[in-house]
């Protein structure tokens, strides 16, 4: 099997695993009383003090979570359809609802940081959209940040030392106080989509 096979299959892999990732923990959500549009709050603790880079290199913590609603998304910068689609993805909505989310911001944490410099994530993010920071850092302290909000990722080697990742491909919706306040889906409608940062703002 060639390479570029290997490849495109493994990158379909990542997309099935990811998502069945996001089923999972939508059912772990849905599970619990008073699931529904603002209201995942519960038992289960999300995210935890830290302290990375953003993709300019300075330093950022979890306060840069709070003070505005937020969109917080977990990719790679190899990743091929997944993260690529789902910048593009949050640039499209911030253009579609205006000044309305003229406060949302956004964050690509890597779960790839042995190869996501942060010049590699400025590069990459810059090209696409103004509006979604990037943070990376040490691998130890990115995954140990990507735990604390309960995510997968999982290593999958392509051959030659080359490598891809599988990963959790939905996007946290949080509120302004750092808190997680809803979840879009990958490949959610548009318009669920924008409804539910709306609803942030609004909160």
């Amino acid at each position: 099997m060639s390479k570029r096979m290997l490849t495109i299959l493994l990158g379909l892999s990542v997309g099935v695993l990811a998502i069945s990732a996001g089923l999972l923990l939508r059912v772990v959500w849905d599970g619990r009383s008073g699931a529904g549009a603002g209201s995942l709050a519960t038992s289960v603790e999300f995210g935890a003090p830290f302290s990375l880079v953003d993709h300019t290199g300075a330093e950022i913590t979890e306060a840069a979570f709070k003070g505005q609603p937020s969109l917080l998304f977990f990719g790679f910068t190899h990743c091929p359809e997944i993260c690529p689609t789902t910048v593009y993805d949050m640039e499209t909505w911030f253009q579609d609802l205006g000044p309305a989310a003229g406060d949302v911001e956004a964050f690509f944490v890597t779960v790839d940081p042995e190869r996501d410099t942060s010049e590699f994530l400025s590069d990459y993010l810059t090209a696409q959209s103004d509006r979604v920071t990037g943070i990376t850092g040490t691998p130890e302290d990115v995954w140990a940040m990507a735990r604390s909000w309960r995510v997968y990722w999982q290593k999958r080697p392509l051959g030659d030392g080359d490598y891809t990742l599988d990963h959790f491909a939905s996007i946290y919706v949080l509120d302004a106080d750092g808190k997680l306040f809803e979840k879009i889906s990958y490949g959610e409608d548009a318009e669920s989509a924008k409804a539910k940062i709306m609803a942030a703002v609004n909160s």
